[in-house]
């Protein structure tokens, strides 16, 4: 694989990781705005029943498995944006050297 390729797949690593963030500040947007909605109810003496607290208990558990499920996506993302920088480092110093 040329060091052009392996550019083109650094880049396309940074992108997804890039849309991963984007997509962990949109779903923590959107939880906390949901609940701030809840607790405004509260404060116009909405009475929270059980099958709500339930149900942002359901949300709440399903952001967090999300969350560690693009974490853990994130993370394999970084190894191989590790191994690409160091197979181009290497390249360079294979280059340089001829």
């Amino acid at each position: 694989m040329g060091e052009s390729s392996h550019k083109m797949s650094l880049k396309r690593h940074e992108e997804q990781i890039e849309e991963i963030l984007n997509h962990l500040d949109e779903l923590s947007l959107d939880r906390i705005e949901h609940m701030e909605d809840k607790i405004e109810g509260l404060g116009k003496g909405r009475v929270i029943i059980q099958q709500d607290f339930d149900n942002l208990e359901t949300e709440l558990q399903e952001a967090r498995t999300q969350i560690a499920r693009l974490q853990r996506k994130q993370i394999g993302n970084n190894n191989k944006i590790a191994l690409a920088r160091f197979r181009i480092a290497n390249l360079e110093q294979i280059i340089k050297d001829i």
